[in-house]
């Protein structure tokens, strides 16, 4: 092979490993945004004060009544015994022997599950809360869970956005590496035509080529996505509890077709655009 050809290959295979790359990152930045938003909601707390004159008996059912909705992630009892201890501790001094009684009265502190945490599902929850026997109040941050919600369908329609318009990108950059490593072919392609050769006989080599040069630039772009992925929780430890394996394997799996399946799809039809031009076009 000689060297201007090696180099035209080498140019079209970092070019294919770079657009990779970026959408690669996007995508690994859109899962992990979506893994914070059930992160956020799933640990913001509802809190279910109960009466006081509730029988200690009567407790774990309405626990397993919460439960039986399929809206709580976790539950928690609080008793006020415990929730003077945590406040005191909180505020560093023992404010019962001040007051002279115990002014807090026991609560469930409740992790929704994330698709109950929309507005419409969370009026529903505080409905079905404030109904059940022996809850005196329901107290959750509506503005919280509203703001986190819009925040998160803002951040969600700005990555999808950015993902379409990268893919847009990556399909023009792509395709222009390809025609531009062919174009430098296109009297061999004509000539070949010429002396009587079947297109599929000129298309299948350059074919192959584009299946070898996608297939390198993914393994590229997938071994530093993988560096950079082993490599953030050394800087931020708590990022790897986002990490989803299944949908970076499936990200991963999209990269190689979208590698392929561009550098295929421009090298075929570049290939069939010189076959069908003539040899005086061609200059």
């Amino acid at each position: 092979m000689k060297p201007k050809k090696k180099h035209s290959y080498l140019s079209a295979i970092l070019s294919i490993s770079m657009v990779l790359l970026m959408l690669g990152l996007l995508g690994v930045l859109l899962i992990q945004s979506s893994k914070l938003s059930t992160y956020i909601r799933e640990n913001m707390v509802v809190q279910v004060f109960l009466n006081e004159s509730l029988a200690k008996e009567e407790i774990p059912l309405i626990q397993q009544k919460i439960m039986s909705e399929d809206i709580a992630r976790d539950i928690k009892f609080v008793s006020k015994e415990q929730a003077a201890a945590e406040f005191s501790q909180e505020i560093g001094q023992d404010f019962i022997s001040f007051l002279g009684f115990n002014p807090l009265i026991p609560s469930f502190q409740i992790k929704l599950k994330a698709n109950a945490t929309s507005i419409e599902e969370l009026n529903k929850a505080e409905a079905f809360l404030k109904q059940l026997p022996g809850v005196s109040e329901v107290a959750f941050q509506k503005s919280v869970f509203e703001q986190a919600s819009s925040n998160m369908k803002s951040i969600g329609m700005v990555l999808v956005s950015l993902s379409l318009l990268f893919a847009l990108i990556s399909a023009v950059l792509i395709n222009n590496t390809v025609r531009l490593n062919l174009y430098a072919q296109r009297f061999a392609i004509k000539s070949m035509q010429l002396v009587g050769a079947t297109n599929w006989f000129i298309i299948k080599p350059f074919v192959w080529s584009s299946i070898k040069n996608g297939f390198l630039g993914w393994v590229i772009s997938l071994a530093i996505l993988l560096s950079l992925l082993n490599a953030l929780p050394y800087w931020i430890p708590e990022i790897e509890q986002l990490y989803d394996g299944p949908l970076y394997f499936g990200l991963f799996a999209a990269l190689l077709i979208l590698g392929i399946g561009m550098s295929v799809m421009s090298s075929w039809t570049s290939t069939n655009r010189y076959l069908n031009t003539k040899i005086e076009d061609l200059y």
